[in-house]
């Protein structure tokens, strides 16, 4: 068995796929071999009649048979792209999403507009937005709460590979394990979240369900965790909130802001939905 039959193989496997019409199955099967072989894409083409080894085959077959259940490649092959960027990611956070690159944009407008030195980031996960606000911002200092432990486990592996003595990025940014942000005493003039705001039962794919449901779900309605939010960055003063918001909740949360203070400004994803907010405090 040579790479390009390999890769044949599991193009033709993957076009079998009914869980996800999206599905890519020629990058898909090229991603899941370059992964198995320790290699890039390109290097797969250039070689393609180089000989796999039988335990490679095997492993390439497994991957398949994962995907085909319905489990997302990112978890197979441990990263995910955002921003441009590879990040390593597994079965403890969620998976990046494109539309979180539009909040990312917004807040680094922010910061440079209000010469920002200091935010704070809710719910980080894998570090991401964290991790690419550090790199956009050479100055700026973050402190990224997490909930759970083992989340900021991933984050801290995506720090350690992004980080190096010219962007001082471990110096600059802070992953602490807490609830919201409490216990941290310093205020930041940003809070940024992408926090859990899908609603509980909420119907979804059978592939976003092996992501972590506390990364999801935000309550019964879906919102209770924004409120949190913007209940905290109120009682202390956070001067501006940014954070995504679930497709169907810009109304409620629109009137939840200005109750406590804020006046937002709700964007819309690529698709036109709304999908998030930067409030400033009045």
């Amino acid at each position: 068995m040579n790479i390009l039959e390999a890769l044949s193989y599991a193009k033709r496997e993957l076009l079998h796929c009914c869980f996800d019409p999206h599905i890519r199955p020629a990058l898909e099967a090229e991603l899941l071999l370059g992964y198995v072989l320790d290699t890039t894409r390109e290097w797969l083409h250039t070689w393609g009649e180089h000989t796999i080894e039988e335990a490679d085959w095997e492993m390439l077959k497994a991957c398949v048979s994962r995907r085909l259940q319905g489990e997302p490649i990112e978890y197979i092959i441990k990263s995910a792209s955002f921003y441009g960027r590879e990040f390593y990611v597994d079965e403890r956070v969620l998976i990046p999403r494109p539309e979180t690159e539009i909040l990312v944009e917004k807040v680094h407008a922010l910061i440079q507009e209000k010469n920002i030195q200091t935010i704070g980031e809710i719910g980080t996960g894998s570090g991401v937005i964290s991790i690419i606000l550090g790199l956009l911002c050479p100055e700026l200092r973050i402190i990224a709460t997490d909930i759970s432990p083992t989340a900021l486990q991933v984050a801290q592996i995506n720090l350690e590979n992004h980080a190096n003595s010219a962007n001082q990025l471990r110096v600059r940014v802070g992953f602490v394990c807490a609830n919201l942000f409490e216990g941290i005493s310093e205020v930041p003039k940003v809070l940024v979240s992408n926090p859990p705001y899908i609603a509980k039962g909420y119907p979804l794919g059978k592939n976003i369900l092996y992501e972590p449901h506390n990364a999801l779900f935000g309550g019964d309605v879906g919102d209770e965790i924004l409120r949190l939010i913007i209940d905290f960055g109120s009682l202390v003063g956070v001067e501006f909130l940014a954070c995504e918001i679930g497709w169907d909740q810009k109304e409620a949360l629109e009137i939840y802001l200005r109750a406590h203070g804020y006046e937002g400004v709700f964007y819309r994803d690529l698709s036109g939905f709304y999908r998030g907010f930067i409030a400033y405090l009045l």
